[in-house]
């Protein structure tokens, strides 16, 4: 390797530039609830999702690649499976019918509990060793959580908005799809080490387009034709090529130099690109108890930067 592109490598896999990049990634992550509530109102949400994964895969097959194309083996296959299905299909489908029942500004605060899950599932399936610190931030940011889902309202409406499809089933439905976007993060640093983050991605992406497809087609024989109108081409253009093909890939180049656990801290920038755009774009705001619980969420992920992972 020449001293000018190591050079390169270094600052390109440096601590500050990789934390600036993630940030961005985040920031445009976070944007991205209120842009799929918007797009919502015109594709129902297995459809947003398999199109978004769609227009991410065919996006990065076609840009030039320096990554080695080996013959993938079955293991690589199903890898590619499990975090197509678990990660992408499984995830996006909920994350989106639980934006029909919740706002974009709650689902943005509830992204934050993503480090929480990410470091807790790099601690069981990476081996990475849990600080008592992460412990204590672990329990804070939950603690924030419950508060934000539970939103000042009685056990009586939590159980009729539960059974009605009303707006604490969606918070579910969007944590659950939480927990398993951070389980993508675990399953694919080592497949994306292996196979090349560009390659890893853009398959993970057709197979999660594939396995939504018999899905999309049931909701578009009963909607089709669909409204479509410029803003809702434009919302999902952002969220198939900005925010699936290009932040993905991006995030998966750095996640095969850096510990997933650390990475994770800094996806705390996604509800500020979230609560932003929900309230000028979407005029959404939150209860007091959401603000608190908001609070507590910042404050446990706020501990979180200070550790330093180790490895067994």
């Amino acid at each position: 390797m020449s001293k000018s592109h190591s050079d390169h490598h270094h600052r390109l896999y440096s601590p500050l530039f990789s934390i600036a990049v993630l940030l961005s990634i985040n920031l445009a992550w976070g944007a991205s609830y209120a842009v799929a509530k918007y797009a919502l109102d015109v594709v129902p949400p297995s459809t947003l999702a398999c199109m978004r994964f769609f227009i991410g895969g065919f996006f990065l097959l076609i840009l030039p690649s320096r990554e080695k194309h080996s013959r993938l083996s079955t293991k690589d296959w199903k890898d590619l499976f499990i975090i197509g299905s678990l990660g992408l299909a499984i995830s996006n489908a909920l994350l989106n019918l639980g934006l029909q029942m919740t706002t974009s500004t709650k689902t943005a605060i509830a992204a934050s509990l993503e480090p929480v899950f990410t470091i807790v599932l790099a601690a069981l399936m990476l081996k990475e060793i849990l600080q008592k610190r992460t412990m204590a931030a672990t329990a804070i940011s939950i603690f924030g959580a419950a508060m934000l889902l539970l939103d000042n309202k009685s056990v009586g409406q939590l159980f009729r908005e539960l059974y009605s499809s009303g707006g604490f089933l969606g918070d579910i439905l969007v944590v659950l799809s939480i927990f398993t976007t951070a389980l993508y993060s675990i399953l694919m640093k080592p497949v994306a080490q292996r196979l090349g983050a560009m390659r890893a991605t853009s398959y993970s992406f057709i197979i999660g387009a594939l396995l939504l497809a018999p899905i999309s087609l049931m909701e578009l024989s009963q909607l089709w034709p669909l409204a479509f109108t410029r803003e809702a081409i434009l919302a999902i253009m952002f969220l198939g090529v900005i925010c699936n093909a290009i932040c993905y890939v991006i995030w998966n180049i750095i996640l095969r130099h850096t510990e997933a656990g650390v990475m994770a801290v800094t996806l705390y920038a996604q509800p500020v690109g979230g609560v932003i755009v929900g309230w000028m774009w979407l005029g959404e705001s939150l209860s007091t108890g959401g603000l608190i619980g908001a609070a507590l969420i910042f404050a446990g992920i706020w501990l979180l930067p200070g550790e330093s992972p180790e490895k067994t």
